[in-house]
């Protein structure tokens, strides 16, 4: 009875999440003129669904409250989540913001409200998508206006799900849904220029993004940040029919397709498009992409649990003492049960019993305690793998990181903090996303107050941020005395500088702020550094980088990232890696 009432409510509840794709919605209430739009896909790979919210105040001051509350699914059950962002508004103020609400599970629905002081000012129904899909079942985005060529070609364009006729199938196991043919919902989409989000995360959902070169001369300088962002976090940015110079004016124009630090933009021609047909021409530049290409799950690795419930075991951390634990239970019976006994039968007090039980008793709760506390203490553990992609002369980073945490004796006040940009994904314990119901604040940081961190349980995340940077090394010197100055915060463990088709290396750690001399280095140096990172890292893409190191550029391996964000004060990083790839002359 029970699996048919939760086949049931997982079933109405998908009915829901594939008619509604999203919402665009204006209305006026309380002096306040509001556009919310939620129309994104309907099938995403995890990511971010981006919310877009237009405010204008007509009336005082005040600060108002988006809100969204709804339900994750899972083949295991359902957990909720809600998410919400403050917003300071004066008399007539006018504010163009895009929400970034996590997603990642097999199905998910959310309905978004207004809210001012408590009292609910506007309901929006209810937005719903597929949120656990593989990178090549996840949709395009055609930034596309109708007024121009561009935006005339996308819609035929587009792609259905591959899905059999009249059927749409969510999770493994579970009934489907039956549509009339030609009603299933296209798994790529179309936003007008002025639709598009403001802020990058709403992007990792996405397999690419495609414009027009008009569209994009629509578009805002903070849209076309967001955009660029996505790029350089590993999403793929096509301008059809365009060249470089219109996305980087100070670039001699050109149409070859540029690596930009994680990501790939291209510049595509509409009738190579139109000819192979939108899936055969993603498949061809496929080639390119690396581990590092959004969607994230895209990483071969991606939700892989090594044991213990940890991504990434840390040491000391999470393995129970069985033997430890056994001894005090042993212990603990033969004093509370034979030895007491036989103590008060020869002091011909056996009524005692029932203060030296209960007194027993505590005191062995008491050393188990102590013994935890002395074991794991009431800190933060952590273990961490991180890849940086520093841009030199461009003064940007872009940081990809896998992170297992251990909070001991009590989860830290306030759960985690990251910056609003910075795009965090929960794995849980098993690889598909969190268990625990999830709550998270938007205001002034991206703050999970539930649903990522618990006390004494296994926490698994990935991050990928992308921010200024003005971190370096600067090196100076010619052929065999190559100088280098550590200016990246953190002490350089090891490092391998190439310059004229030379390897230069440094041997011995080096403290931040200090300078040392290179030694030259060889192929042979450079595959003994390549067995180290690799026998040191798990990612084994980081080949990759080493591989084809480029003249102007260094490898280099730190003891700690200042580019990565634990999204707690205080750590105690046990066993992390953290590698920098710098880019000297910078990209394109």
């Amino acid at each position: 009875m029970k699996l048919l009432l939760r086949i049931t409510v997982i079933v109405l509840c998908f009915t829901g999440v594939v008619h509604a794709s999203g919402e665009y919605t204006s209305f006026d209430v309380a002096s306040l003129k509001i556009i919310l739009d939620t129309e994104w896909a309907s099938q995403t790979a995890p990511g971010y669904l981006p919310v877009r919210v237009d405010i204008i105040n007509e009336g005082d001051e005040r600060t108002i409250e988006v809100f969204g509350q709804g339900n994750r699914f899972r083949s295991t059950g359902a957990v909720t989540m809600d998410v919400r962002q403050a917003v300071h508004l004066k008399r007539g103020d006018r504010v163009h913001l895009t929400l970034p609400v996590p997603v990642f599970s097999d199905n998910e629905n959310m309905q978004f409200q207004i809210r001012e002081g408590g009292r609910m000012l506007h309901t929006m129904g209810y937005t719903g998508l597929m949120s656990g899909k593989a990178p090549n079942e996840s949709p395009v985005l055609f930034i596309a206006d109708p007024a121009t060529p561009f935006g005339t070609a996308a819609t035929p364009l587009l792609r259905s799900p591959k899905t059999p006729a009249g059927y749409l199938y969510f999770t493994p196991g579970m009934p489907g849904v039956r549509y009339p043919r030609g009603s299933v919902p296209t798994l790529d989409f179309t936003l007008g220029p002025a639709r598009v989000p403001t802020n990058w995360l709403g992007f990792t959902t996405l397999r690419a993004v495609l414009a027009g070169p008009s569209e994009w001369g629509q578009l805002s300088e903070s849209q076309k940040s967001a955009l660029l962002a996505y790029a350089a976090c590993g999403g793929k940015l096509m301008l059809v029919d365009g060249n470089v110079n219109q996305i980087f004016p100070g670039v001699p124009a050109g149409t070859s397709p540029v690596r930009y630090l994680f990501g790939m933009i291209r510049f595509p021609k509409l009738d190579e498009i139109r000819e192979k047909g939108l899936d055969e021409f993603l498949t061809s530049t496929a080639s390119s992409d690396s581990a590092w290409s959004l969607p994230a799950n895209h990483e071969p690795e991606w939700g892989s649990i090594a044991e213990n419930g940890f991504r990434l075991p840390i040491r000391g951390v999470g393995r129970m003492p069985v033997r430890a634990y056994l001894a005090i239970l042993i212990v603990f019976s033969l004093v509370i049960g034979p030895a007491n006994f036989f103590f008060l039968w020869r002091k011909r007090q056996p009524v005692l019993l029932v203060l030296t039980v209960p007194l027993v008793s505590l005191l062995f709760i008491a050393l188990l305690a102590g013994y935890v506390v002395a074991g794991e203490g009431f800190g933060v553990h952590g273990r961490a793998e991180t890849f940086t992609m520093l841009d030199q002369e461009a003064k940007q980073a872009a940081t990809r990181a896998s992170v297992s945490l251990y909070a001991a004796g009590m989860t830290p006040s306030g759960g985690l903090r990251f910056a609003r940009d910075m795009a965090v994904f929960p794995i849980g314990t098993d690889g598909r996303g969190s268990e625990e119901p999830e709550s998270i604040d938007l205001t002034n940081l991206q703050q999970f107050s539930s649903g990522i961190v618990r006390a004494r349980t296994p926490s698994n995340f990935e991050e990928l941020g992308f921010r200024p940077a003005r971190e370096r090394l600067s090196f100076s010197g010619e052929m065999d005395h190559m100088t280098v100055v550590n200016g990246l915060g953190a002490t350089v463990q090891r490092l391998l500088f190439r310059e004229n088709g030379k390897i230069y290396e440094l041997n011995m750690p080096l403290p931040a702020g200090e300078k040392s001399v290179l030694t030259p280095g060889s192929a042979h140096s450079t595959q003994e550094f390549l067995s180290e990172v690799l026998h040191s890292a798990r990612y084994r893409w980081i080949r990759e980088a080493i591989d084809k190191q480029k003249d102007g550029s260094y490898v280099a391996i730190l003891d700690r990232s200042p580019f990565w964000d634990p999204g707690v004060a205080a750590i105690d990083e046990r066993d992390s890696f953290h590698l920098v790839v710098g880019l000297m002359r910078g990209q394109p």
